[in-house]
């Protein structure tokens, strides 16, 4: 079957749906392994009264998982995990953006927000697989205040054009306060979860809809004279 430009091969969009799925689910359980070696690696973060209402029971629990090593590279292995957590739900906001087609000033929202996506992930990158970690880190505030504010533009649109599954919109719409509520309780990583669930929800519904099939994803079009 020949597929257009802006078309992915169903068979490849059920991959990448269950991709994102396999990859929050994941990050949702790793990542608070992730949160732990990084309190351990940083006592500070025990001064917060959320943080260390879970953390000390947890850590006790978990204490041969975190202290196999020095606890910084204990911490700084861990934080591998988000590079293919970030990939995936990546790859899910870039399978929906194809499918939809977006026009207008909702197009360069969505380009916005894939870049600052494809920042965080090189950021990620960076930031755990070398020793540029300062360097990396920095790109990555970047990137978290292109998706916190770009996030909420394109959220607003997608929402009044009618953009289903709308608890993604929302997610995108409500990234700054959730992450200023998570990372009370856990670590910065942890923040990104909403976005991964959400995008992992959207690249569900495209994958279930066939190509042949108008697509509810698609954004509206203006009617034209005959």
């Amino acid at each position: 079957m020949h597929h257009t430009a802006t078309n992915i091969a169903p068979t490849m969009a059920r991959r990448i749906s269950l991709a994102a799925w396999a990859m929050a689910a994941f990050g949702t359980v790793a990542g608070q392994l992730h949160a732990l070696a990084r309190i351990n690696s940083h006592p500070e973060d025990l001064e917060y009264p959320l943080t260390r209402a879970w953390a000390m029971p947890a850590m006790d629990a978990l204490r041969p998982l975190l202290d196999w090593s020095d606890p910084y590279f204990v911490y700084w292995t861990y934080g591998k995990i988000w590079l293919p957590v970030c990939v995936a739900f990546a790859a899910a906001a870039y399978l929906v953006y194809r499918r939809r087609q977006p026009k207008g000033a909702e197009k360069w929202a969505w380009r916005i927000q894939l870049a600052a996506y494809a920042i965080l992930t090189l950021s990620v990158a960076g930031d755990y697989y070398t020793p540029w970690t300062a360097q990396f880190f920095g790109a990555g505030l970047v990137a978290l205040a292109l998706i916190a504010l770009g996030g909420a533009v394109l959220g607003i649109m997608l929402v009044r054009s009618g953009f289903r599954p709308r608890t993604t919109a929302w997610l995108l719409i409500l990234f700054l306060p959730l992450f200023f509520a998570i990372t009370e309780v856990t670590s910065m990583g942890n923040a990104l979860l909403p976005l991964m669930w959400g995008w992992a929800l959207a690249a569900h519904q495209v994958a279930g809809v066939g190509e042949r099939e108008p697509h509810p994803m698609s954004a509206p079009t203006m009617p034209t004279r005959g």
